[in-house]
């Protein structure tokens, strides 16, 4: 009988002999490791946006670069982390931080490499895994811009690797270590607090209440609170009130709304519960198949059952992260929130890893058992047909999903907010909601442009009755000029109850007082060219030119006059911008339609029940383009109908094989979008992905 020196040196023994081992497999992931990180990294850098975007994008790039504070709650982590990178010495300011979020969605695909590697038990169901979650298209078009999202992602990777490592080590400090990630990562996004249950109940179905002491308890708790303190930071920086200058708590009132966010609260619980159930269907079984493909949810599906099988506590966790934030999301109305799902896809993505993990072991060990030479088979013979197959599900993805993302050529914000820029007139003040505001901000605030201008995002105000009360008519005479713009809001129809809102290309301009209906009066024959059925007449049409690129203003003036058939009753005239040929009630026609206007006859600014025969109505236009339009050349028409009518009036001038509704004004060339100058805009590097 051995002897306990003898079992504690065979022990020993057996400990050497496989360290090598052990070093070997360690290697062999962190290499995988380290390939899915460069794999997404390439991705993400071809299809990044190389300007500031709308919204979100401009203004956490202009916070991040003064150190300034995000829209609610404030995101100071990645405030904290996102201004040094907005210092780097290399491009311009959005392109240092669009790659800081591209970077970080790279890191997330490598760390959820090792989670899914340790979840499925298999380097390939890892790998596959990663890549699959790394190009889901929601997750994909977050890394594109500036956004809060890829690091959110990073720190909940960080978090389910630092739980499955303590199920293997059982280590107190690893607990110590997360409950400190959990505060800083909710100093990032609310979404970290979906995790904490999940934690807890893996902890406990591990150890039982009984492992929850006193001191285990209250370290993690005042670690915690170390974490979550990265939120001292906004009163801090508040106090010297950085740019944007739209979300600087400086009272105890200001920094309470500015954590709870209450604009967003009025979109909770809004829709009621027919909404949230077919949002549950939808989100649950027919968004995935957008994100993974048919092949990729049918593999989630099988890794979820084999998990159960294999693993029932870490499936209930997993599990239980996704339907809670599947629960807290469907009852949630705001425009982006089909990003809210990412902790859902992050879940699926792990039974993806394990459903792979499983098909390739059982393919494997049915070549193994073949009765002739099965046995004699290589691990690359019998492993690799159903790998290789599988990686079509990933490939899939980035096919069908490039298109979507990619931002690569997508300069539109640049150019609305340097045409807007270009366009209003010194001291002026610009009215729009955050999204379009944004943008403005960035060149303002970090290219230094326009200081003149003030800029206001009141319709992003969600009270209908605070807005009214900070646009008094007092608070916009103390501008020469006040602008109006809006994407995501709706508060023109408040505007223009109170005063005019003349379209002037990116913006309207907003009038107070109706001018002297002289002054709109052209003197010119009232002899017409195109008559709209007896009621207005069309007397000429002047266009600056006959070509037009995206982002530059086309300037086109109509002259009109009384027909014997009007009444004075308000008409509405439309322009429509459409591919030659596209024009007409034909199906598809509307797909041709690159730009169009419409609003009363003179913009309203002539009482038109005033309007006497003879007399000329001047109306000034601005076709604008703000995004991409296809070269080519395109048909500019004008239409008229009575307010309120659905039907547009006959034009006795129409072109033959074109609706009797349409008047042909001119023909545009739309040339190819002109490129801001990308000197010292993206390092060399990414400028050659991008060819």
């Amino acid at each position: 009988m051995k002897g306990k020196a003898d079992v504690e040196a065979a022990t020993t023994e057996r400990s050497r002999a496989a360290t090598p081992r052990r070093r070997e497999w360690r290697r062999a992931d962190a290499v995988i490791c380290v390939c899915v990180f460069f794999i997404a990294l390439v991705v993400y850098l071809r299809t990044m946006r190389p300007t500031f975007g709308w919204g979100d994008s401009s203004e956490l790039i202009t916070a991040a670069y003064h150190l300034g504070i995000g829209h609610s709650p404030g995101y100071p982590t990645w405030m904290l982390l996102a201004y040094p990178f907005a210092h780097l010495p290399m491009g311009d300011v959005a392109f240092r931080v669009n790659f800081m979020t591209a970077l970080l969605g790279a890191v997330a695909v490598g760390l959820l490499y090792v989670v899914y590697r340790m979840v499925s038990g298999s380097r390939f169901g890892g790998f596959l895994g990663a890549l699959c979650f790394g190009f889901t298209v929601t997750f994909w078009d977050v890394t594109t811009e500036a956004e809060v999202y890829t690091l959110h992602i990073c720190l909940a990777a960080l978090m389910l690797l630092i739980v499955l490592r303590w199920r293997a080590t059982r280590g107190d400090r690893l607990l110590y270590v997360l409950a400190w990630l959990i505060g800083v990562s909710l100093g990032n996004h609310a979404l970290t607090a979906l995790m904490v249950p999940a934690i807890i109940y893996l902890v406990w179905s591990e150890e039982g209440w009984r492992f929850f002491t006193r001191r285990r308890v209250l370290v993690a708790a005042g670690l915690f609170v170390v974490g979550i303190s990265v939120y001292a930071y906004l009163p801090i920086r508040a106090m010297s009130d950085p740019p944007p200058h739209l979300n600087n708590p400086r009272t105890l009132a200001g920094l309470w709304t500015q954590l709870t966010s209450p604009g967003a609260r009025t979109a909770m619980f809004d829709e009621g519960i027919v909404v949230a159930l077919l949002r549950v269907k939808y989100y649950l079984f027919e968004r995935p198949i957008l994100e993974f493909g048919h092949a990729g949810f049918a593999l989630s599906g099988l890794g979820l059952g084999l998990l159960v099988w294999r693993d029932r506590r870490l499936a209930i966790a997993l599990l239980v992260i996704g339907l809670l934030d599947v629960a807290y999301a469907v009852n949630f109305s705001i425009f982006d929130i089909y990003i809210y799902y990412l902790p859902l896809y992050m879940m699926l993505a792990a039974f993806v890893a394990v459903g792979a993990a499983g098909i390739v072991g059982a393919v494997a060990e049915v070549l193994r058992r073949l009765p002739r030479g099965g046995a004699s088979l290589t691990p690359a013979v019998r492993y690799g047909p159903a790998a290789a197959l599988l990686l079509v599900v990933p490939f899939m993805q980035v096919t069908s999903h490039f298109a979507y993302v990619d931002g690569s050529e997508d300069y539109g914000s640049e150019r609305f907010a340097r045409a807007v820029f270009e366009q209003v007139e010194p001291g002026s003040m610009i009215l729009a909601d955050w999204w379009t505001i944004a943008p403005l901000g960035y060149l303002k605030h970090i290219e230094g442009e326009r200081q003149d201008v003030m800029l206001f995002a009141g319709p992003s105000i969600q009270d209908d009755e605070e807005f009214a009360e900070l646009v008094q008519e007092e608070f916009l005479r103390r501008y020469p000029a006040v602008y109006f713009a809006e994407m995501l809001t709706y508060r023109a129809e408040f505007m223009e109850e109170k005063w005019w809102l003349v379209p002037e290309g990116p913006v309207s301009r907003v009038v107070m007082d109706r001018p002297d209906p002289g002054t709109l009066l052209a003197d010119i024959p009232a002899t017409p060219v195109a008559r709209f059925g007896e009621k207005v007449g069309l007397v000429r049409a002047e266009v600056e030119r006959e070509k037009l690129r995206p982002g530059e203003p086309l300037g086109v003036t109509l002259y009109w006059t009384p027909l014997p058939g009007h009444e004075g009753e308000r008409l509405e005239t439309i322009l429509v911008l459409e591919k030659e040929g596209g024009a007409g009630e034909e199906e598809g026609a509307a797909a041709n339609r690159i730009w169009q206007e419409m609003g009363i006859l003179g913009h309203d600014l002539y009482p038109l029940a005033e309007w006497e025969q003879g007399e000329v109505l001047e109306e000034k236009h601005t076709v604008y383009l703000s995004g991409e339009a296809s070269r080519g050349e395109y048909e500019l028409f004008v239409r008229v109908r009575e307010e309120g009518q659905g039907a547009c009036l006959e034009c006795d001038r129409s072109l033959p094989e074109h609706s009797a509704r349409d008047y042909l004004v001119a023909r545009i060339e739309v040339e190819e979008a002109e490129k801001p100058s990308e000197r010292g805009r993206m390092p060399a590097l990414v400028a050659l992905l991008r060819r």
